[in-house]
Parts: structure tokens; sequence; C-alpha cells
């Protein structure tokens, strides 16, 4: 049973990592000398525009919300799937957040992965997720291939930092 105060930091972890993503999302891709130039010696200090408005989340974030909403769907899961549940349900997570970020391939996620539906969660109700926020290509080309990897057996060797190309794609 998850106490009061455990989810309470549960929530402000996800939020503080929220506000620092939407902080820093407009100088994801910038050197040091290119955020001096443009927001001056002292650097970003509030939020600026990306993405076309003031603090928009990155993808990071986006992944964030999909990770939980598997975590929470895994429990779901396990008590009538067993433990394979659980592994799903963060991949099947994935796949809806792939789903926010190329739409046009709905379809195509019911059928080639039987269990997995866009509306086994909620977030894709929430038409705030439905953007793309510049996602790295190991990461999409891998929940695009239509297979499960595991890290025994994974799809690709990327090297990158993001943990759903090693562990669910």
């Amino acid at each position: 049973m998850t106490n009061r105060k455990t989810l309470e930091n549960f929530k402000g972890c996800i939020i503080g990592g929220a506000i620092g993503d939407a902080l820093g999302a407009p100088i994801e891709f910038m050197s040091i000398d290119q955020i001096r130039s443009k927001f001056g010696e002292r650097g970003l200090t509030g939020y600026s525009e990306a993405y076309g408005r003031k603090g928009t989340i990155t993808d990071d974030t986006q992944m964030t919300l999909f990770t939980a909403e598997g975590l929470i769907l895994s429990k779901v899961r396990q008590e009538y799937q067993g433990d394979e549940g659980i592994i799903s349900a963060g991949y099947h997570a994935f796949l809806r957040w792939l789903y926010t970020q190329e739409t046009n391939i709905q379809d195509n996620l019911i059928q080639n992965h039987g269990t997995c539906s866009i509306v086994d969660g909620v977030l894709t109700g929430y038409k705030e997720l439905f953007s793309l926020r510049a996602p790295g290509n190991s990461c999409l080309s891998s929940l695009k291939s239509g297979k499960m990897g595991i890290t025994g057996d994974p799809i690709n060797n990327s090297k990158g930092c993001g943990g759903v190309m090693r562990n669910y794609s």
C-alpha cells in the first residue's frame, strides 16, 4: 500500500522534472556561447519560448509521463497476465507515446501489437501531449520496428542515453 507521503514525493518528482524540462527546452541543443549570445552573460534565467510557446516540455517529460502510466498499468496487468504483463505494459505505454508523435500510425500499432490499444491508458486523451518534441532517432526507429527488445535480446546497438532504446524497444 502506498502511503500519502510517497505519493506526494512521486508527484513532486514528476512536476519538478517537468518544470526543469520546460526551463531547459529552449537551450537543449545550444552551446554555452549560443546561450550567452541569446540570453546574456547570466544565460537563461526564466521561461523562454520553445516549440512555439513558453513553458513547453520536451519528449523527456512526455516519456516520463508515459513511463509512469506504464508502471501503473503494469500492476493491473500483473493481476491477470503475471510477470509478462508487467513488461508489456511498459512497452505498450511507449507505443502510445509514439502515437502522440506520429498520429497516423494508430491502426498499425493496434494491428501489430495485439494487446496494445491506444485506449489502454489515459494520456492519449490529452491533446497537449500530441506534439513532436525532437525525440532521438534510435528511440523512434526502435519503437517503429514492431518488436519489443529486451536486455538479453536488444534490437539495436545504440549507446545513447535513452533507456527506452535499450529496455523496451
